[in-house]
């Protein structure tokens, strides 16, 4: 499913991106969903785990719609499906986190992945009525809102606590009050998405009717993640190895950490290192493709085989290489040429890449395209534009 944004992404990240919040109309065909397929959904969750929540206002415990059972000599769980009724029933809003390998909303989180440039990590809600199950907050990721079905008001107001990290949250700031002026009031239609930066007052309201969005939260490195990575550093400068006894006496030396640690921050190797850190700790989750890659008789990628790059950052290191979906790629201009195209161009055909590429050998572009595929630097897709 592909998400028309009608904003140039260079645009988006310049006016919008971390600034203020962005309403994307019919961003997507929602005639594609159905409450099957949310059904299914939630059916292959693991209802015992934390990820899994019925709101009501308050997270509803777990023994009270959760029971053990003997299956075999295992003890496994299941849901006590007239508990979760009655609450869905009365108000309560069902919510999925965490959702990985289910196919239409990996398609979302990727496409929104790249670009916002930055980690995603998507939620499920689903509710039948007007009870709002979550008070005005503001949250401390990125929120891209994916109505699918049905319709759902926000209201969002400007932050008075800009920037917030994860252990920066609403309930953690008693003294801090929701602003009264209110910046948008809006209902998302099936097919509408809402960009909410970190740290917007936000309150997300059924309007009694069924309703269910898709909550892709995005996780772009900060200054906050380098600093406490730099501590890696720190054992390696002699002062931070001594001993402190009292300010006046450890004056020098903690001037003397303060000026080495500078120098640190601000080299641009100290800086790569950390963003290859970052990069081979993420993992853009992606279907397996048995019958192409799988089969020894295959050789090469269809023409009309969509592709996309699975990679929601790219950054080309001083050492001619990249790192994409965790793996270290080496490069020669014509690959980086590629991948930078691929990141630019997602979900684009093997047939238009051949064609862009057409001063060299379409066999050549195509085992290439192969190879990167092989290596998971690549998805094969059925998204069409």
């Amino acid at each position: 499913m592909f998400i028309d944004f009608k904003i140039e992404k260079k645009e988006f990240h310049s006016d919008f991106l971390y600034k203020k919040p962005c309403l994307f109309k019919a961003a997507i065909n929602s005639e594609k969903y159905s409450w099957n397929d949310v059904n299914e959904l939630y059916s292959r969750g693991d209802v015992s785990h934390r990820d899994f929540k019925l709101m009501n206002g308050y997270e509803v415990p777990k023994e009270e719609y959760v029971e053990k059972y003997d299956s075999l000599g295992n003890i496994k769980h299941r849901c006590i499906t007239s508990v979760l009724y009655e609450y869905l029933r009365n108000g309560a809003t069902l919510v999925r986190n965490s959702i990985i390998n289910e196919p239409f909303v990996d398609q979302i989180s990727k496409q929104i992945a790249c670009f916002s440039e930055a980690r995603t990590l998507t939620g499920g809600y689903a509710a039948f009525s007007s009870k709002s199950s979550y008070k005005s907050h503001w949250d401390t990721r990125d929120v891209y809102a994916v109505q699918l079905l049905g319709r759902k008001r926000w209201i969002l107001r400007k932050p008075n606590f800009e920037f917030p990290l994860y252990m920066q949250q609403t309930k953690n700031f008693k003294n801090i009050k929701e602003p009264e002026e209110i910046y948008m009031d809006v209902v998302l239609e099936a097919g509408d998405i809402l960009y909410i930066p970190r740290g917007w007052w936000h309150d997300p309201l059924p309007l009694d009717e069924e309703t269910f969005h898709l909550a892709v939260a995005t996780f772009a490195p900060t200054g906050f993640e380098y600093m406490r990575w730099l501590q890696n550093s720190t054992p390696n400068i002699l002062d931070c190895r001594k001993n402190f006894t009292d300010f006046e006496s450890d004056e020098d030396m903690i001037k003397s950490i303060s000026i080495q640690v500078a120098e640190i921050i601000k080299d641009k190797k100290t800086y790569e290192s950390f963003m290859m850190h970052h990069l081979e700790n993420h993992h853009v989750p992606s279907l397996l493709s048995l019958d192409t890659l799988g089969n020894g008789k295959v050789k090469e990628l269809k023409s009309d085989q969509r592709i996309c790059l699975n990679a929601n950052l790219v950054y080309f290191f001083e050492e001619d290489f990249v790192i994409v979906n965790g793996s270290k790629v080496n490069v020669d201009s014509v690959s980086l040429e590629l991948i930078q195209y691929l990141f630019d161009n997602p979900y684009i055909s093997v047939a238009e890449v051949i064609a862009h590429f057409n001063s060299y050998s379409s066999d050549k572009v195509n085992k290439l395209l192969f190879q990167l595929a092989l290596e998971n630097v690549i998805g094969l897709n059925d998204v069409v534009k």
